[in-house]
């Protein structure tokens, strides 16, 4: 006989009436919350921002957390920095104060910083450098720029609401690999670069880094330091960034080196990420003698890591970081942003000057190799 299903003594109606907890806001978070809200108030007198270490001191927090919340405002388009001069409030850029008459142009900036916030720190570093180019050649060309960032699934919408409100007479999309959306905007006829990231779309200009190069500069620089067995720490998402990987396996095999699956890692970049990259390498039966990092933040956790797992560097584990905010001492390839930025923005005003007779341009900066305290000839 089956038993009887026992009813709770006291049954939550139909209608959960608890109300769903928030997860507290990190301290960047709290501080770009902060910042913002100064921003709008016009607390700052003549738009001019304090030091990041004025600011670290004024809000009780560390320099690092205020740059990285200053970052994110640059990316949104509040803030803009200026080189040797400091961080200024972006004259407002809402559609009621555009004049019909004004030169507008869109820059759409893809956000793919997880929930923990893990891939924040290259992601604010890079993406502010690349508006903060775009803006100066912009304002320096008699144009107004308008920024919006947003999570990929909510791109589209992003952008048709802002269309909507203003006449763009071109955008920049950066880091954006949406195929679909780009294929839509160029059907319109309206000039779009792509910064940070080629689809290889007909009228569609292209910045991008040469992560190709890249990632064949790395290997063959530690291969010339006489290591043999190198391994590639890629972020999560490897389709956003398969350039990379490729140069790595080209690097490799035109050093005569053998290229082993089990040494291509592919995780989050956080604490986590780096502790499974260092822990792969240990238990690998022919252990790395050196990997090379999709990213310097990625860099600086498999320091931690390798560290907390007993392996020093450089004298056992060779470490290569590549992009996003400098690491001190590390050995990474690296390069300008800013100029990415600039010249994306250059491209577009280029485009919607020549109009139906321009033929899109396709450019790949190079990078450069840094030399830091991270790499070593092998024990």
């Amino acid at each position: 006989m089956a038993k009887k299903r026992r009813s709770p003594a006291n049954p939550l109606p139909d209608e959960d009436p608890l109300t769903r907890i928030d997860r507290p806001l990190t301290l960047i978070a709290q501080v770009e919350q902060t910042l913002r809200k100064a921003i709008t108030d016009g607390v700052f007198p003549g738009e001019r921002l304090p030091t990041t270490v004025e600011l670290a001191d004024q809000l009780g927090v560390s320099r690092e957390t205020v740059r990285l919340a200053l970052e994110s405002l640059q990316t949104e388009g509040l803030l803009i920095k200026h080189r040797r001069r400091g961080t200024f409030v972006n004259p407002p850029q809402s559609p009621s104060q555009l004049t019909p008459a004004a030169k507008v142009v869109g820059y759409l900036q893809a956000d793919y910083s997880s929930e923990k916030g893990s891939c924040d720190v290259v992601s604010r570093t890079v993406s502010s450098c690349m508006f903060d180019g775009a803006l100066v050649e912009a304002g320096n060309a008699g144009y107004q720029m308008v920024a919006r960032s947003s999570r990929i699934p909510q791109l589209r919408h992003a952008f048709d609401e802002l269309s909507s409100q203003i006449s763009l007479r071109g955008a920049i999309f950066a880091s954006v690999a949406e195929e679909k959306l780009i294929r839509r905007l160029s059907g319109r006829n309206l000039p779009v670069v792509l910064l940070d990231h080629d689809l290889h779309l007909p009228k569609v200009s292209s910045v991008v880094p040469d992560s190709f190069g890249r990632g064949k500069m790395a290997v063959e620089y530690l291969a010339s330091l006489g290591h043999r067995r190198i391994a590639l720490a890629h972020w999560q998402q490897p389709d956003l960034n398969p350039w990379l990987l490729r140069g790595y396996r080209e690097g490799m095999r035109a050093a005569g080196l053998r290229c082993r699956r089990a040494w291509e890692m592919f995780v989050p970049i956080n604490p986590e990420g780096a502790a499974e990259v260092v822990n792969t390498i240990q238990s690998a039966p022919l252990p790395p003698t050196a990997v090379i990092c999709f990213s310097n933040a990625l860099a600086h956790f498999v320091v931690d890591a390798a560290w907390e797992k007993g392996l020093q560097t450089p004298q056992d584990l060779s470490i290569v970081g590549g992009g996003g905010g400098d690491v001190i001492g590390l050995t990474c390839t690296q390069l300008d942003w800013y100029e990415l930025g600039r010249s994306a923005m250059a491209i577009l005003l280029r485009a919607i000057a020549e109009g139906d007779t321009h033929q899109p341009v396709h450019e790949k900066i190079p990078y450069v190799l840094k030399e830091g305290r991270t790499t070593a000839p092998p024990a």
